[in-house]
């Protein structure tokens, strides 16, 4: 059974939240915060660090004029998600 509650957390936490979405970690603010809490911050940090690096190579890559060789690096990770 779930909830609703107000809360306020600090403005890194929510950038955290929305970098959690992006990626794929959690599909909504409100799985993404039940994730933190679940988890702790500093294990959805560590997985949220990773994918920064993930990314930033993958553009660093296609400035370079490289391609995916399987398309868009997040239907790659959809797809991984899925399974």
């Amino acid at each position: 059974m779930s909830i609703t509650v107000s809360i306020k957390v600090r403005k890194e936490i929510v950038e955290i939240a929305e970098k959690m979405i992006r990626y794929g970690i959690a599909k909504s603010r409100s799985q993404a915060f039940n994730v933190m809490i679940e988890k702790g911050l500093n294990e959805v940090l560590k997985e949220v660090k990773f994918w920064d690096q993930v990314y930033g190579k993958a553009e660093e890559l296609e400035k370079r004029g490289f391609k995916l060789k399987h398309g868009r690096l997040s239907k790659l990770l959809e797809e991984d998600r899925a399974r």
